[in-house]
């Protein structure tokens, strides 16, 4: 699929007639990367272009290259989207087997106008939508992660470290994903094959700059995680040290008991209590006195609290 960048993006029919200083978008398959443009770009075109794993700009002569790795906002550790590109002052080709720049570019062209003879702009538009609307996505893992901090305030969550290590990945992979867009806009930016012009330089500082912001927000809500798990920590310490408490206040108040039992239980001869009928009737009493007088003292100390 073409389109023609006359102010606005037009497809171009099969019949229809090309100028040759007509600013183009050209849309194709690795089929036909492979079958009409590897010799005509010879190694122009990234030879690794189908096993890429990162977003990449290599400025050369008098074109660039490059490809871009793009996490699916429904599955950021799955498969990647991903797709090559090749760039002159007058035309763009895009690489993808997906289908989804297809549809990208369509929407682009219901929507957008374009300057003549603009590539770089277009692809700076390219860039732009494919972090349109991801403020909204971050802010969602926001809410997501104060909704864990209430329901961790109110008590433990069972499968709370299998939610926030998933969470964790999916902002660590947010956060490479944001950390390769400002490294390829910086690279443009940068024109060290004087490609562009100082518009398109402008526009792609821009480009790094909200990238960085949505860099900074992943990172920001990476530390926010890192924090609910510290929190989720400290609870179960809580809870360890509250049931370590009980179990000291009920060893404390049976070792008496245990001594008075051991005491007792050893059966001399000369025990005057084992031949006294009111024995047994004593200890119960010395027992109970001695619980009842721990119990007050730890009221006192606050042991129950």
């Amino acid at each position: 699929m073409q389109y023609r960048l006359d102010g606005s993006i037009v497809p171009v029919g099969d019949d229809e007639a090309i100028e040759d200083n007509e600013a183009l978008v050209v849309i194709i398959t690795s089929e036909e990367y492979e079958s009409e443009y590897k010799k005509q770009f010879q190694k122009k075109m990234l030879l690794n272009i189908y096993h890429t794993h990162y977003c990449r700009a290599d400025l050369l002569k008098d074109c660039v290259i490059g490809t871009f790795v793009i996490p699916r906002k429904d599955d950021l550790l799955g498969k990647y989207m991903t797709f090559g590109y090749y760039m002159t002052a007058k035309k763009l080709v895009l690489v993808d087997d997906s289908g989804i720049i297809e549809k990208l570019v369509k929407h682009m062209a219901d929507t957008l106008t374009v300057e003549e003879t603009y590539t770089a702009h277009f692809l700076f538009e390219l860039m732009e939508y494919l972090v349109k609307e991801d403020v909204i996505f971050l802010q969602n893992y926001e809410k997501k992660l104060s909704e864990l901090e209430g329901v961790l305030l109110q008590g433990v969550i069972t499968d709370f470290d299998r939610q926030m290590l998933s969470i964790r990945k999916e902002l660590l992979a947010l956060q490479s994903y944001y950390q390769q867009l400002i490294e390829v806009s910086e690279t443009l930016e940068e024109n060290q094959n004087h490609m562009f012009d100082d518009e398109d330089c402008r526009v792609f500082d821009l480009y790094s700059k909200r990238a960085d912001r949505l860099f900074d927000n992943a990172r920001r809500l990476q530390e926010y995680s890192l924090q609910l798990r510290e929190m989720y920590e400290s609870q179960i310490d809580i809870r360890q040290n509250q049931i370590m408490k009980f179990l000291t206040v009920v060893t404390t108040i049976f070792l008496p008991l245990t001594l008075i039992a051991g005491w007792y239980g050893m059966n001399f001869v000369g025990m005057p209590e084992l031949k006294s009928p009111y024995g047994y009737t004593v200890v119960i009493i010395v027992s109970i006195a001695i619980i009842v007088v721990e119990i007050w003292l730890f009221k006192i100390k606050k042991w129950f609290d």
